[in-house]
């Protein structure tokens, strides 16, 4: 076997020279962790991401390409939320009408890494009971590690798989690839047709209307939604929005709190957490002094406890954030700190509708630090595919609370639905 081994920095820059030396189909051996020698004793050494792989032997791969999909699945099930068998627990179950196939090869190659995941829980586990900044830092860099290599097991087992055409008449099949076609993964779109097969007629798959209604209502089915801010159970509507830079936290916040006075007739207080001195705090300042909200900026948790305290007449607080990249881990420590603990503040995650499948995974993942109470996609006016949201719904299992469509304040704001969800998809509404 053809073996090479790589120090990287982290596992996409790994799979990029994996790709480059040995192929797309390569495998993944084994990962760990080391430290290179700097400084005295070595002991102030960056810890690198050391990385063996294997080339793919394609002839006996597929020789042994037969293995059914509840075996295959038993390989990363339970690793990760985001598997196959999350995904069956959420909605729909097929009935061996598709094949997954994973061979013995690339399961002995997955094995390894399966043992650093369990190590790593184990190290876990340790930290859970110590409250220092620096172990708490530790801890959030190895749940970051196990992100990752859960990331790689999914490639692994994705790569490892063959999907055939599925057999359909044919409404069934143009919403197939109207699905596919429109972003949504096309294990969820094989999902979602077999079921449909299986529960209708002959006659009512002969009908376009009845079929695409049919799977409209299974889709209604799969999306958690919330009514805004109006399912926060407390009394004063407490929301931080958090996310990367650009996806329109800022604007966001505007439209929030232009919905809050005029729709429902609220006293509202505007808070920017600034870490970072950024113009972000200037333009909510600007708009608080424009509709006469009370408005602060902290620098820290405590800082943000004091000016709630102060703001306890208000009826909403909305809390805008720097714009934080899901790659910067010191930037995202710094959030953690403020933001860490489940209670009175719901925080959104806030996530563009024009960013990519592979970007929105990544950036709930590493958000993922601090507790998601829901999700918020903006930009849905500069978007002409929307599966990735459905992906994305199914995926983490977050509920949605709003969509914004354009850049007009308090306008083009709407409560999320998933009758707007799946028209979005499927064109009902056009049809």
């Amino acid at each position: 076997m053809n073996l090479k081994r790589y120090r990287v920095n982290n596992i996409k820059e790994a799979l990029k020279f994996i790709k480059r030396d040995l192929g797309p189909d390569a495998m993944i051996v084994s990962t760990r962790q080391v430290k290179e020698s700097s400084g005295a004793f070595g002991m102030f050494g960056k810890t690198m991401l050391e990385v063996t792989a294997a080339a793919s032997d394609k002839k006996k791969d597929a020789a042994q390409a037969n293995v059914p999909a509840t075996k295959a699945l038993e390989t990363y099930s339970g690793t990760t939320e985001t598997s196959e068998t999350a995904l069956a627990n959420t909605f729909l179950t097929p009935k061996n009408k598709s094949v997954l196939s994973v061979t013995d090869e690339t399961r002995k190659m997955m094995l390894p890494i399966q043992k650093e995941l369990h190590g790593i829980r184990l190290s876990l586990g340790d930290l859970s009971s110590q409250s220092s900044g620096f172990d708490k830092h530790v801890m959030g860099e190895l749940k970051h590690e196990l992100g990752e290599m859960r990331h790689m097991l999914h490639i692994l087992a994705s790569r490892s798989s063959t999907l055939a055409e599925p057999d359909l008449p044919e409404n069934l099949l143009l919403l197939y690839q109207q699905m596919k076609f429109s972003g949504l993964e096309e294990r969820f779109s094989r999902r979602l047709v077999l079921e449909a097969q299986r529960n209708m007629t002959a006659e009512d798959i002969d009908s376009f209307a009845y079929v695409k209604i049919f799977i409209a209502r299974m889709l209604m089915k799969i999306i958690k939604i919330t009514r805004g801010l109006e399912d926060l159970k407390s009394s004063q509507k407490i929301v931080a929005l958090l996310g990367p830079t650009g996806v329109g936290k800022t604007t966001t916040v505007a439209k929030l709190a232009s919905e809050q006075i005029l729709k429902y007739k609220r006293k509202v207080a505007l808070i920017s957490v600034d870490t970072n001195h950024n113009s972000a705090a200037g333009q909510i300042r600007s708009f608080a002094k424009k509709i006469k909200a009370a408005f602060s900026v902290v620098k820290d948790k405590a800082d943000l406890n004091r000016v709630i305290d102060s703001y306890k007449d208000y009826d909403s607080i909305i809390i805008d954030t720097d714009g934080c990249s899901q790659r910067n881990d010191k930037q995202l420590f710094e959030m953690r700190e403020i933001f860490d603990k489940r209670g009175r503040i719901h925080n959104a995650l806030v996530l563009s509708a024009t960013s990519k499948d592979n970007d929105m995974n990544e950036v709930t993942r590493k958000f993922g630090c601090m507790p998601i109470d829901s999700v918020i996609f903006t930009k849905l006016d500069e978007s002409t595919a929307y599966g990735s949201l459905f992906n994305h719904a199914i995926r983490f299992k977050k509920p949605l609370s709003y969509l914004t469509v354009g850049q007009k304040v308090p306008e083009d704001i709407e409560v999320a639905s998933s009758e707007r969800l799946v028209d979005l998809l499927l064109n009902i509404s056009g049809t």
